[in-house]
């Protein structure tokens, strides 16, 4: 069973969000929608890496040591994902996030460079 989640280790973590209800947002809108698509790039990284996993069934020794790697990639991803959902799921009264494009590209950028960096080594 996986340990339970700690919400408190991310709140460091500021992705520059802020949660608004309609009025605010509506006051706030200047038509930048744009956002990242990172979900893709994820999802197929993590089909790869459970492609290769079922590759090494015969090398024991080898896939004890790709299971760790495995371990420490997942959890470096965990440290780059959870802090932008755990801040999105923040404040349940309010229905729309304000986040400056700038601000937003920014930040987003800076996890996509983590991301690659831990995806594509």
């Amino acid at each position: 069973m996986p340990e339970e989640l700690d919400p408190t280790q991310y709140e460091d973590f500021d992705f520059g969000f802020t949660s608004v209800d309609e009025d605010e947002l509506n006051n706030l809108l200047t038509g930048d929608t744009t956002t990242p698509d990172e979900i893709l790039a994820i999802k197929e990284k993590l089909d790869l890496i459970l492609e290769i996993n079922s590759t090494c069934d015969g090398a024991t020794e080898v896939k004890q040591q790709y299971d760790e790697l495995l371990v420490a990639k997942m959890s470096e991803i965990e440290n780059i994902v959870l802090p932008l959902l755990v801040n999105l799921k923040k404040n349940k009264v309010k229905d729309y996030l304000y986040w400056p494009g700038t601000q937003r590209e920014t930040q987003c950028e800076l996890q996509i460079q983590k991301l690659l960096t831990i995806t594509r080594g």
